[in-house]
């Protein structure tokens, strides 16, 4: 007796080979994510989040890295444009420019002194907050650099020196946006008088990001822990010839021991995700009829991930610190101005520089001379502080009023 046919269904036969994306569909996913990124269009956004969350697993790699590489170009020409602000508002600023004609021609007058102080007591009011957690180590280090250049030197004060701060230019450019970096520029430079020099210390703040280059697309699964809004947990990934998942979980940054338990040494890499493939596809039964292989050859959408617009690398400005060197005002003027700080900023523990001798003074590398490493250097709030080579001009003990007020203190207090 012949068997009936087999009432099977086709599509359980064989496998189903998920669709590839169209590039019109990539295409407008870009145009919607330069929308969304570059103008805050916020329909867009909403269009971008609810494309990544209604795609199949099996598509929703391209579109992750695409999302990526557009994210990071929008991120380095913002970097890129604030950076060109900040050194364009440096340069053009001058140490003491940026007062009154009538106060620049007599720095030590009464009405210089006047404007240092009204404009100072307003950036400090604008600026130095409980609200605004971001500039406060700023105003603690700014504190400690004026409060020390009142201290004699026997006594851990800069004396008759001038204070060098060493500060990282992200201070500025990140503590409380673009408005507080080019106030912050103003007052210091143009108003109080500090000058600045590029240092030779390399910036912790870039060097993570030296070697990253923003236009890289990214890896599947990078993209994904980084602008998917869906869990990423059973999704299949779909560029496994260049980054394995697995691959952040058995590479680390120590050698391990052969006794191990989680170090796979008896397969190779490409062996353990073949492998961990095959486990996760008998969780699924469409998991489990999707190719390993990338849906999209990578030769007919490498023009999407292309560098634009194209952006300068700006990184190689950023290496270095930058030292700024208290400003040469007299110790009267020094002490009003300390009035105008908050106590959250005041009551902090002052640290002292080193004592050694009363006839001590700062290392002159012009002259060949060489400073004791850090032994010399104090840190408070953000960055580094030293005493410099520059002298104070005459007369910045100030008068003997002030010179009593402060024996007094370092008697009584």
């Amino acid at each position: 007796m012949t068997p009936p046919p087999s009432t099977r269904s086709p599509k359980h036969n064989r496998s189903v080979t998920p669709s590839r994306p169209m590039r019109s569909e990539l295409e407008e996913f870009a145009e919607r994510c330069r929308a969304w990124y570059y103008q805050q269009d916020d329909d867009a956004g909403r269009l971008m989040t609810q494309t990544l969350a209604t795609l199949p697993p099996s598509q929703r790699a391209p579109f992750a890295r695409l999302q990526a590489s557009i994210r990071s170009a929008y991120h380095a020409s913002v970097n890129a444009r604030r950076d060109a602000e900040f050194k364009a508002h440096l340069s053009a600023t001058k140490p003491g420019g940026s007062l009154m004609p009538h106060s620049r021609a007599d720095p030590r007058g009464v009405l210089a002194r006047k404007e240092r102080y009204e404009r100072f007591d307003r950036f400090v009011r604008t600026w130095c907050t409980m609200g605004m957690p971001g500039t406060k180590p700023f105003f603690q280090g700014l504190w400690a650099v004026m409060r020390l250049q009142v201290i004699p030197q026997e006594l851990g004060g800069a004396g008759p020196f001038r204070i060098e701060w060493e500060i990282d230019d992200a201070v500025f450019k990140e503590s409380g946006g673009k408005e507080f970096m080019l106030e912050a520029i103003d007052v210091l430079k143009g108003v109080l008088g500090f000058e600045e020099t590029t240092s030779l210390s390399r910036s912790p703040s870039t060097n993570s990001s030296a070697q990253y280059n923003a236009f890289t697309p990214l890896s599947p699964i990078h993209s994904r822990s980084q602008s998917q809004p869906l869990p990423s947990e059973g999704t299949t990934p779909t560029r496994a010839q260049k980054t394995p998942p697995i691959s952040s979980r058995t590479q680390t940054k120590r050698p391990r021991a052969p006794s191990d338990p989680f170090l796979d040494t008896s397969a190779p890499l490409s062996t353990s995700y073949s492998s961990a493939n095959t486990g996760l596809s008998t969780s699924s039964s469409s998991a489990a009829e999707e190719p390993v292989t990338p849906l999209t050859p990578n030769g007919e959408l490498d023009d999407l991930f292309v560098r634009r617009p194209p952006v300068p690398d700006f990184n190689e400005g950023d290496v270095y610190m930058r030292t700024w060197t208290a400003p040469d005002l007299p110790n009267p003027e020094f002490l009003t101005l300390l009035t105008l700080f908050p106590p959250f900023i005041t009551r902090n523990t002052l640290p002292r520089f080193p004592v050694t001798r009363t006839s001590a003074r700062p290392a002159d590398i012009e002259e060949g001379e060489v400073m004791d490493s850090d032994h010399d250097k104090i840190k408070v709030g953000t960055g580094t502080m030293w005493l410099g080579s520059k002298r104070r001009a005459d007369g910045w003990q100030g008068g003997w009023w002030t010179r009593f007020k402060l024996w007094l203190a370092r008697v009584f207090c």
